[in-house]
């Protein structure tokens, strides 16, 4: 059993952080250039979702480290927390 564990260590697996979300008609869409402003359903400062394989992970907030964005990890979902943010 825990050689099984340990070949799933190095799996891969997709992580995404989403900023927010909004609407906007095809139009508004297309109109779209570079330098565009696109608002956002969040404030700055409001903590980010962290999603791994689409499936909410945990709540983080954006940061920089060594001149890259990061995303600091402030609070994990276990199974039973993760339903209530479906």
């Amino acid at each position: 059993m825990a050689n099984s564990i340990n070949m799933l260590l190095d799996v891969n697996v997709p992580i995404a952080v989403q900023l927010g979300q909004t609407r906007m008609s095809i139009r508004q869409l297309l109109n779209l250039k570079r330098g565009s402003i696109v608002r956002l359903n969040r404030m700055a400062g409001e903590p980010v979702d962290v999603f791994i394989s689409k499936k909410l992970l945990a709540k983080g907030e954006i940061t920089v480290v060594d001149d890259q964005l990061s995303v600091r990890i402030g609070q994990l979902y276990d199974a039973h927390e993760k339903f209530k943010h479906l």
